[in-house]
């Protein structure tokens, strides 16, 4: 269970961080807000010293909290099933 909830902080940490804009495209025009991408440092699970650089649309940002979400949510729900008798 204690590694669950150390899984989890870092879930939820990794999702708060500030995000990176990237600069704008070569190609002199701006790129719409939609279609930006946002840039995120993470630690890996397990590791102090590396960082891994991401980047992504925003939507994509949204899809990825979304399903970190639902997989937190149902990790809860498993455990909790399984110490109910």
């Amino acid at each position: 269970m204690g590694h669950f909830v150390i899984g989890l902080a870092l879930l939820v940490m990794a999702g708060a961080q500030a995000p990176q804009q990237s600069a704008p495209t070569p190609q002199g025009g701006a790129t719409p807000a939609a279609e930006r991408k946002i840039c995120k440092r993470s630690a890996p699970s397990g590791s102090l010293i590396e960082t891994r650089r991401e980047c992504h649309t925003r939507q994509e940002w949204d899809q990825i909290a979304q399903n970190a979400r639902a997989t937190g949510q149902d990790m809860v729900s498993r455990a909790s099933a399984g110490t109910q008798p």
